[in-house]
């Protein structure tokens, strides 16, 4: 008996924090994309953006993710990062299941433009690593006008 007990106060605190994880992904920013078929709660991978003086880098854990399955898009200063995480196999009898499985979708809005041009990503031991290069802002200046004859 002291057993079950046991493994029912886990299970219960094991809903708990899933349940608080829910009401934390409604109150704060979750970074999940207004509009998409996420529902708060589902699954969003851990990611840290970080910036330096010419570029933001963006890390994301993606484990069990294929390369195939990511996207990546960028619009000014808007970047969406999406894909899936494929399914286990429906023959396997889990004693304890705690990752997620299927769609996510995260879009970041950055502090600044990026030149699309130069961004790089690359997939390696589970983490994603997107190098966001900064726009370089042109500067405002004369245009000089060239003396030709007025017609």
């Amino acid at each position: 008996m002291a057993g079950f007990r046991k493994s029912y106060l886990e299970e219960m605190a094991r809903i708990q924090d899933r349940v608080q994880a829910v009401f934390d992904e409604l109150l704060l920013r979750s970074g999940v994309a207004e509009g998409s078929d996420a529902l708060p709660g589902s699954w969003s991978p851990a990611v840290d953006v970080l910036e330096t003086d010419d570029a933001f880098v963006l890390y994301a854990e993606l484990a069990g993710v294929e390369r195939t399955d990511v996207d990546l898009t960028v619009e000014g200063r808007r970047l969406e990062l999406s894909g899936r995480r494929p399914p286990l196999p429906a023959d396997r009898a889990f004693a304890r299941m705690e990752r997620s499985y299927g769609r996510f979708r995260r879009v970041f809005e950055l502090p600044a433009e990026v030149d699309a041009d130069r961004i790089a990503a690359a997939l390696e031991r589970g983490i994603l690593r997107v190098e966001l290069p900064k726009r370089v802002p042109t500067r405002p200046g004369r245009i000089p006008i060239d003396q030709r004859g007025d017609g």
